[in-house]
């Protein structure tokens, strides 16, 4: 058995335990390719012949190559050293490295979708989300705050604590809205469109997502939600609590508006300044990602 090991080292806030992993796959019976994906031109390593790829590291890594990955067959094992690892919790996987090729034989797995967007610029995908409103105005407050700038073991923390501050600054902006040739259309703090159930600095915002269904789940928070939103945010910070705000089911979702938004953790801006305003639709993509299932995965559903 061929593995290709994809790692961070420096994921999370230890020492990336590469040379305990690999020896452990080995005592198993796997031969393993490990590759650092931090080096230039990593991705080359996944040209080669291999029967399992396994990432190991946070979010950031993990989403990094999914999305490179987003049309392969073969089947993926995730492995959590970051610090929020919300594709992991959402999967409900664990560092289950030690039993690895044990499970690769039972060849049991989790069905990932992964989420696709459009935009008059092109196009691209996501493993998390994409939204408007409260989470980009964290991530654009995190690209200025340079002592997160290498100091990705405060992620968390600092979001949590960012999103109660900006919850109280966050301006109401229109937006035009489509679900399923539904109209939403109206004045929003918040949108988020969910492909896991996790996002960010660890928050539940969809409780009830499957990530193998045909649908993406949809958050629209208005103005007068603000007390509840204060009030979950501020609860994060004791322990996680999914979130109260229902969501809605959609496969074909068309928002306008001229405001930048996040795809996963990273910054979207238009490029153009259109007459009209600019429509992103999003869905998702035809393939699912096969991901080993964990031996302690609470949902036996494929």
């Amino acid at each position: 058995m061929k593995i290709i090991l994809l790692y961070n080292p420096k994921a999370g806030n230890e020492e990336f335990p590469l040379t305990r992993i690999t020896k452990s796959l080995e005592k198993q019976g796997a031969s393993v390719l490990a590759q650092n994906c931090k080096e230039d031109g990593y991705e080359k390593v996944l040209e080669l012949s291999y029967d399992l790829i396994m990432v190991a590291g946070g979010d950031g890594t993990v989403e990094k190559t999914l999305l490179q990955l987003h049309d392969t067959k073969c089947p993926i094992a995730i492995l959590p050293f970051g610090n929020a690892n919300n594709i992991a919790g959402s999967l409900d996987l664990t560092d289950y490295y030690k039993n690895i090729v044990d499970q690769y034989r039972k060849k049991e797995y989790r069905y990932l979708s992964i989420g696709e967007y459009k935009t008059k610029e092109g196009k691209g995908w996501f493993v998390e989300g994409i939204g408007w409103g409260i989470f980009t105005a964290l991530l654009l407050r995190k690209d200025r705050n340079k002592k997160m700038k290498g100091n990705e073991d405060k992620k968390v923390d600092f979001g949590i604590k960012n999103l109660i501050k900006l919850e109280n600054e966050l301006p109401v902006h229109s937006y035009r809205i489509e679900l399923d040739k539904k109209d939403y259309s109206g004045e929003y703090i918040w949108i988020e469109i969910m492909n896991t159930k996790q996002l960010g600095p660890q928050l539940e915002l969809a409780p009830t997502a499957d990530h193998s269904d045909d649908f993406l789940d949809v958050m629209l928070i208005k103005e007068d939600q603000k007390k509840v939103l204060k009030e979950f945010l501020k609860a994060q910070k004791k322990s996680q609590i999914p979130s109260p705000f229902k969501t809605i089911k959609a496969k074909k979702i068309e928002i306008s508006t001229h405001l930048p938004f996040h795809v996963d953790d990273e910054l979207f801006e238009h490029q153009t300044l259109y007459e009209e305003i600019p429509t992103v639709k999003i869905s998702l993509a035809e393939h699912q990602l096969k991901i080993l299932k964990n031996n302690n995965s609470k949902s036996n559903k494929s």
